[in-house]
């Protein structure tokens, strides 16, 4: 018999040096057509609610405390004294950091003042109204003027029964704003909050808008940003 080797014998092949073959399966057409329109689907119906989901309204029954972030428009004003013509509202705590520009043409110095004089002129009685101002920072300015609200509600006293308290601010900063405030007051506080629509688009069509678009793409990679633990 022959010694030599059949040709059908398998011939054993060299251990890989740098690279080895692997099989990796690849979507069909049909896949990216069902992946893609379920994308577009989710987009179709996310997209047009996310505006909604930022600007959160969500208040505590009852509550007898209010928060008015100071740098809102004067219409946020106006329906904040709209809303707490009632005697059950036993404070409103206005905030803010210094002023950007203003401050030679005005004795105040920062929005929590400037507003806190604003609906006093409004027609809101002044001792219902106590201005809790905060430092200049360059980042995280809503965490200082919640820390600087911290500090005056600590000075108050207020009963455990009574630490309930609605937050006052515009549109779409109203989720991250809430979530910062109620961080920052800590667990003893119940923090709602009440976003009032911005005029300066139309919240029902503000992918359809630069204003829009805008206000709801920075307010959510900040949002993202928070929760992730960055600035």
């Amino acid at each position: 018999m022959s010694d030599a080797p059949s040709p059908a014998a398998a011939v054993p092949e060299r251990p890989p040096f740098w690279f080895r073959r692997r099989r990796i399966p690849l979507p069909t057409w049909r896949l990216w057509f069902v992946l893609l329109s379920a994308a577009a689907i989710a987009a179709w119906l996310f997209i047009p609610r996310l505006h909604g989901w930022l600007a959160v309204v969500d208040p505590v029954p009852d509550a007898p405390y209010v928060i008015v972030e100071g740098w809102v428009p004067e219409y946020v004003l106006e329906q904040v004294m709209e809303d707490t013509d009632t005697p059950a509202v036993k404070r409103i705590f206005t905030t803010g950091v210094p002023l950007d520009h203003g401050t030679f043409l005005t004795e105040f110095r920062d929005y929590a003042h400037l507003s806190a004089l604003t609906m006093a002129k409004m027609g809101i009685d002044p001792q219902r109204i106590c201005a809790a101002p905060a430092q200049e920072v360059k980042l995280e300015r809503t965490r200082a003027m919640a820390a600087a609200l911290k500090v005056v509600l600590d000075g108050e006293n207020i009963p455990a029964a009574d630490r309930r308290i609605n937050l006052y601010t515009l549109g779409t900063h109203a989720r991250r704003s809430r979530r910062i405030f109620q961080e920052t007051l800590g667990p003893g506080w119940q923090v709602g909050v009440i976003a009032i629509p911005s005029r300066d688009y139309d919240a029902a069509q503000w992918y359809k808008q630069s204003a829009g678009a805008k206000t709801v793409i920075n307010e959510l990679i900040a949002l993202i940003m928070q929760s992730g633990g960055g600035q």
